[in-house]
């Protein structure tokens, strides 16, 4: 049976130009030119000793070749073009897995793009297998050459990540000998972790009546998947693909192992465990209407969501609990938001927010009023990002009908929201935090959505591409006088709209079931 090139109910647009099967070679093209160029470009063993900008010269005695960063952006370019000009492409999913084969496998052979933290898991991973626990010991004490090649950043910061993924790392520096060997397991972990993101997310978006084609377009063959999955390989992408890959297994009815394998995720970041409150409704739906066949007014209430609540909390707490206290780690991966909260860039909205307050402090002469600030801010945002939480999944519970057609496309698109509204509030944003949500919402646009929904995210992804150099320096560090307004911009008008959200909830029926939070259309 032929697949559906187009999302459901939507009229397939055909680029006019060159083929498909063209645009592929293009993109393959590009990926090969980036990981050529990043052995002289990329986040080199050595660390440069000033910002590796793109130019025309050879090299330079800070490190690194100007030029050939200059082709690792003209060969992303050539990749995210290739992307857009496939928007619309008449193919099946199968021809979007051996495009996505063709563009980031070359990424395997690359030197780490866009971000140094392949060298902090390595480092960590050793650390461990030294006997010093990584939440408590730095990098800094580690007894190896290793530890030249970590970022500054790290070289004094515990880990943020959880005791599966320091598993894994100890596992890799125990049987790799030599640095370049523990940074290809590293990155062949992730690549495993783009592997099931390629099959759960087609898998999930049909069955919540969404076109895979399109899903898999904006969700898997991004760029930005290539760039930061698979040239930084970060262990977000085992994150990322415990949660679709739980959320598969939860439309199956598989609801423990679903659990377990997003527990999983959260033991590898926490930041998966932000998943669990909405399964936990897609299992009350699915116990409702194994009980109830025939739609019913109301298909469960309070008590069926406690239960599935209580259920979950079982099937992910055991295996979380388990995990902390068999490796001796403890719990300290519950709370990673004082080491990555260090890094002070106005594409974190409460942090541009600071660095406002410390620009007009400066010019009253109270320079103090910047660390304020921002520690004010970010401390703000995190209540606001509480409240945020529970009110998008009452959303997605909301209306409970049997009937209703979205029961289990709202709690999915519910998880997209609220990992959208993590990385908004959060202490930091970096380009691959945005790959948390990406596939989330790319599974669960639907028809009215995609509408609205799926050419702005992808522009913003393809921001997202370059907004660091292939080395991993960050641009926001140096378009502070730019950034910082825009974001404030963008701050206002998230609130505006908020507010206006707000005066439409009926916030008196929150808790009623058969009541939606907000009017429908």
């Amino acid at each position: 049976m032929a697949e559906p090139a187009s999302g459901t109910g939507r009229a397939s647009r055909v680029d006019r130009g060159p083929t498909p099967g063209v645009w592929r070679w293009v993109g393959c093209a590009g990926a090969v030119a980036l990981a050529a160029a990043s052995w002289g470009a990329g986040a080199l063993p050595r660390p440069n000793t000033g910002i590796l900008w793109p130019g025309i010269a050879w090299s330079t005695p800070k490190g690194g070749s100007p030029l050939l960063a200059s082709v690792c952006v003209l060969a992303l370019l050539a990749l995210v073009v290739a992307w857009w000009k496939l928007r619309s492409a008449p193919v099946p999913v199968r021809w979007w897995w051996v495009t996505v084969v063709l563009w980031f496998a070359p990424l395997l052979l690359a030197m780490p793009l866009y971000s140094r933290d392949l060298y902090s898991y390595a480092a960590q991973g050793l650390l461990w297998d030294q006997g010093l626990n990584p939440y408590e010991h730095s990098v800094r004490e580690l007894d190896s050459p290793w530890r030249a090649s970590t970022a500054p950043t790290w070289l004094d910061s515990p880990t943020p990540y959880g005791p599966v993924w320091l598993l894994l790392a100890r596992a890799v520096a125990s049987v790799s000998g030599e640095l370049w060997v523990a940074l290809l397991l590293l990155r062949l972990l992730a690549v495993a972790g783009v592997v099931v993101l390629a099959w759960a997310v087609p898998d999930v978006a049909r069955r919540l009546g969404w076109s895979p084609v399109r899903a898999t377009w904006l969700g898997v063959a991004t760029p930005l998947v290539g760039a930061h999955f698979v040239g930084g390989a970060h262990n977000d992408a085992l994150m990322v693909a415990a949660v679709l890959g739980g959320l598969a297994l939860a439309l199956r009815g598989r609801f423990v192992i679903a659990c377990v394998v997003i527990a999983l995720g959260a033991m590898v970041k926490v930041t998966a465990v932000i998943a669990l409150p909405f399964v936990a409704i897609l299992w009350a739906h699915h116990v409702a209407t194994a009980r109830t066949p025939e739609p019913r007014e109301t298909a469960y209430r309070w008590g069926g969501v406690v239960r599935a609540g209580v259920l979950t909390l079982l099937c992910a707490g055991v295996p979380m609990a388990l995990g902390g206290a068999v490796t001796g780690l403890g719990f300290a991966w519950l709370n990673p938001t004082s080491t990555p909260g260090r890094n002070e860039q106005w594409t974190s909205l409460p942090t541009a927010s600071g660095i406002a307050v410390g620009a007009v402090g400066h010019l009253f002469g109270h320079d103090e009023w910047r660390d304020t600030g921002i520690t004010v801010a970010r401390a703000v945002a995190l209540v606001v990002l509480a409240l945020l939480l529970v009110v998008v999944w009452l959303a997605a519970l909301k209306p409970a009908h049997g009937a209703d057609p979205e029961a289990r496309l709202r709690p999915v698109r519910g998880i997209a929201w609220a990992m959208l509204a993590v990385v908004v509030l959060a202490p930091v944003f970096l380009g691959w935090y945005y790959l948390w949500m990406l596939p989330v919402f790319a599974v669960s646009l639907g028809d009215l959505w995609a509408d609205r929904l799926e050419r702005p995210l992808a522009v913003v992804a393809t921001a997202a591409c370059f907004a660091t150099l292939p080395e991993g320096y960050s641009l926001g560090l140096t378009t502070t006088v730019v950034g910082v307004p825009f974001a404030l911009v963008v701050a206002v008008l998230l609130v505006r709209r908020g507010l206006r959200t707000a005066r439409r909830a009926d916030w008196r029926h929150l808790l009623d079931l058969n009541r939606p939070l907000l009017p429908r259309p």
